[in-house]
């Protein structure tokens, strides 16, 4: 069950082929976090490494609004995290990489 205190904080993440170090920082941010529940966006943009494709099997697993494009002009990681932050809905935005590892109490519960 997602409460109120798991609604104040967004992670996102703009990503393109870097998809082992993306498992690794989405894992490492679900388990390490005050926050363990709070939304996640993630944009990928233009994969061809298996990203979009792991995506789809494991969004319901880590609770991922996901966004997958394939655009002529690519946006590039700022306009990817500009993507994201356009569709949060909480107070706070926390913008990762996909090459992040979190450890345990890396975020507060303020």
């Amino acid at each position: 069950m997602v409460t109120m205190k798991n609604k104040k904080i967004t992670f996102c993440i703009s990503t393109y082929n870097n998809l082992p170090y993306l498992k690794i920082a989405i894992d490492s941010v679900r388990k390490n976090s005050y926050f363990k529940e709070a939304p996640f966006i993630i944009h990928a943009e233009n994969c061809s490494d298996g990203t979009d494709e792991w995506l789809k099997e494991n969004g319901k697993k880590y609770n991922l609004e996901y966004y997958i494009d394939k655009n002529d002009v690519p946006l590039g990681i700022g306009g990817g995290m500009n993507f994201c932050a356009d569709r949060v809905k909480t107070k706070f935005i926390m913008f990762l990489h996909s090459d992040f590892y979190v450890t345990k109490n890396w975020t507060n519960r303020y």
